[in-house]
């Protein structure tokens, strides 16, 4: 089960028409469990108060949970002689992302039994971080004006501590108009979805959709390997597949029309496409001191002005780390590109 972070009683919605996946309120089975993750959320935070509390770093005003409160906040038209209790309340009225149409699924050409295996990561939640991805593109922050909603619990993460009324108290201290964030957050992801499946046409485009979307799922190091893998994406995306295999010349003159929030000139542009194509190639091959060579040219490039914190990382990782985030940048661009325009991609792709 995937919660995500908006709230209150909806109507069952589709999603992706081709994919089947869709949002609604929680199934029956599933209530009495998410209120034993909300009941373990408040005995670990009553737990944390006391040691704070113990080791001289809590502020005196803070509490845990008033689920009464919290509720008061929401301003829902319900009765509460409805409910058992008040968890049961807010557990009702979570939002969760699932496959509600596995019948008519292209998932299931993976896998006619299930969509997703239960020692895989569920397919909604690799889905709802890649539409998250997504909505970052240029173009997508105009259409989806960053109300694509976020995973808040899954049910998969065993080892993470359940953090469900730390969001949901979270969001009722924004002071956000509930009614009209959840009208956002619905709209675009039936926006999003209708992207989708007007990308999906045949077989081949939900092979290449899934594809990118296990590839893109959460990857939170940093490192050689990320930059392996988002420029084999790219490079997959942008060249020319019946080219004989080498990218010199073809990434430089590509990539740079997908650097939209790198604020460079063109020439420069041109210098950062080179040094990803050799960057990649030298992590290919293990060649660790020409990474290093490539590290120091990009610092000396792109990182001049540059304030390292070496507490907290490496030089390395600094400039690991801002070259990943230049690279998923261009990613989402092109990502977005091949779902809003797939035959322009395919025309540069063989340009």
């Amino acid at each position: 089960m995937i919660i995500l972070n908006f709230y209150g009683n909806i109507k069952p919605t589709i999603i992706s028409k081709k994919l089947g996946v869709g949002i609604s309120n929680p199934p029956s089975d599933w209530v009495n469990g998410l209120q034993d993750d909300m009941l373990e959320e408040m005995l670990v935070l009553e737990h944390n108060l006391k040691v704070w509390k113990k080791e001289g770093f809590m502020d005196t005003q803070l509490s845990n949970y008033d689920l009464a409160e919290l509720i008061k906040k929401t301003e829902w038209n319900i009765s509460l002689e409805d409910y058992n209790s008040n968890l049961e309340l807010i557990a009702r009225n979570l939002v969760a992302i699932d496959v509600l149409d596995f019948e008519n699924s292209y998932l299931q050409l993976k896998n006619d039994t299930m969509d997703s295996p239960t020692c895989e990561v569920s397919f909604p939640l690799k889905f709802i971080n890649f539409c998250n991805k997504i909505q970052h593109s240029s173009k997508g922050k105009d259409v989806l004006k960053n109300r694509i909603p976020f995973s808040t619990f899954s049910s998969d993460e065993f080892n993470e501590k359940p953090r469900i009324l730390n969001f949901f108290s979270a969001m009722l201290n924004s002071q956000l108009d509930f009614d009209n964030f959840n009208n956002e957050c619905i709209s675009s992801l039936v926006k999003v979805g209708a992207l989708i499946d007007a990308f999906l046409q045949k077989e081949e485009d939900f092979w290449i959709l899934d594809y990118i979307i296990n590839s893109m799922y959460h990857d939170r190091d940093y490192n050689a390997y990320h930059v392996f893998k988002v420029m084999s994406l790219i490079e997959m995306l942008i060249i020319n597949p019946s080219g004989n295999g080498r990218t010199v010349g073809e990434l430089e003159r590509k990539l740079p029309l997908f650097l939209k929030e790198l604020r460079l000139e063109p020439t420069k542009k041109v210098t950062f496409a080179q040094i990803m194509r050799q960057l990649r190639n030298k992590i290919a091959h293990g060649d660790y001191r020409a990474i290093q060579k490539l590290l120091k040219r990009y610092r000396d490039e792109f990182m001049i002005n540059y304030q390292y914190d070496e507490f907290e990382y490496s030089i390395e990782n600094w400039t690991y780390l801002n070259i990943c985030c230049r690279l998923d940048e261009v990613l989402n661009e092109i990502v977005w590109e091949l779902i809003t325009n797939k035959n322009q991609l395919k025309v540069l792709q063989y340009a």
